[in-house]
């Protein structure tokens, strides 16, 4: 059977939290089997949150970041739905980063903190799909 690429952005919204579920548990490998399954919970929702501040990114980056807002008479401009769901969605990676850093053997903590900053701020690459 003949593999061809697949690029990330292809990818439908499961298949981008799967990758990047297999791309993160590399880096807990050699965790305990006690810490096992609150480690795999929290990859999976920094997984999520990836793909969720990527699609908001995108948003951000096709609309506007201010929008027109009416309530009666009043008439103001107000930060995008998009925006809020933004900054609520990174302070939740940030707190998912700490926890997931916090998981590790101390020497290992600060490579992998920034392994998992640097996946979060890399633009991905084209896939392999079968």
């Amino acid at each position: 059977m003949t593999r061809t690429a697949k690029r990330y952005e292809d990818l439908s919204t499961e298949e981008k939290i799967k990758k990047i579920e297999r791309r993160i548990k590399v880096l807990f490998r050699e965790i305990p089997a006690e810490k096992r399954q609150f480690v795999d919970a929290l990859i999976y929702q920094y997984a999520v949150t990836t793909v969720t501040l990527e699609r908001l990114v995108n948003e951000l980056n096709n609309g506007d970041i201010l929008e027109d807002f009416t309530n009666g008479k009043q008439q103001f401009r107000r930060e995008s739905s998009a925006l809020r769901g933004y900054n609520t969605t990174i302070k939740t990676f940030s707190t998912l980063v700490n926890q997931l850093v916090a998981q590790l053997p101390e020497p290992e903590k600060k490579s992998a903190g920034q392994e998992l900053m640097n996946f979060a701020t890399t633009k991905p690459k084209a896939v392999s799909c079968v």
